[in-house]
């Protein structure tokens, strides 16, 4: 047998579900909070809320507001947590954790110095370990199939002033500029500079 479809939605499919998930995830009264399937969330979506896959709760140490690894790496590379594999989320989530428990003051930029973004092929993007020998989380599972089809939305106060962006984007979405077209032009505005110079 395959494992079941939408795992999650039994733990937010009453009231009481919603109120228990609430209190286990510490999610303020103050922010709304709705479920949406895989395929749903795109129409259901509205302006200024985020979508946020279950799994990022449940396994991957996501809070609301989120911490600042996560937002910071989110912000960075204009990514969504649409567009996030699970693991992603348990990696970010984790060293969010250290940050708080063991004071160890890491950054966004220190997990992109170990791990480098990479797209699957269903649009998700996962982190991977530049080099195997050095990883900042251990133990992490090799399958994430069926674990992101459960989708939560935020509306209202779901974050402190700092968001992450809500609309899907492109890692490094800015336009790539041609480095020998550059250094041309420069060697170009450098020698008009001194020859307009009398000397």
């Amino acid at each position: 047998m395959g494992k079941q479809r939408n795992p999650f939605r039994c733990l937010v499919d009453s009231e009481e579900g919603i109120r228990n998930f609430r209190m286990e995830y510490s999610i303020p009264p103050t922010v709304g909070m709705r479920y949406a399937a895989q395929g749903e969330w795109v129409d259901a979506r509205q302006t200024g809320e985020v979508v946020i896959p279950m799994i990022a709760f449940i396994e991957g140490g996501m809070t609301i507001p989120m911490g600042s690894i996560t937002r910071g790496y989110l912000n960075f590379f204009r990514l969504s947590p649409t567009q996030c594999a699970p693991n992603m989320f348990r990696v970010l989530g984790s060293i969010d954790a250290l940050n708080q428990r063991m004071g160890l003051n890491l950054s966004h930029h220190d997990v992109n110095w170990v791990y480098s973004l990479h797209r699957l092929a269903d649009q998700d993007y996962y982190l991977k370990s530049r080099y195997p020998e050095v990883r900042l989380i251990q133990c992490l599972p090799t399958s994430n199939k069926h674990l992101k089809e459960d989708f939560l939305i935020f509306s209202g106060e779901w974050h402190d002033g700092l968001s992450c962006p809500t609309v899907e984007g492109t890692p490094g979405g800015c336009e790539v500029i041609d480095l020998c077209y550059l250094a041309h032009n420069h060697i170009l505005i450098t020698f008009t500079i001194f020859a307009s110079r009398n000397f």
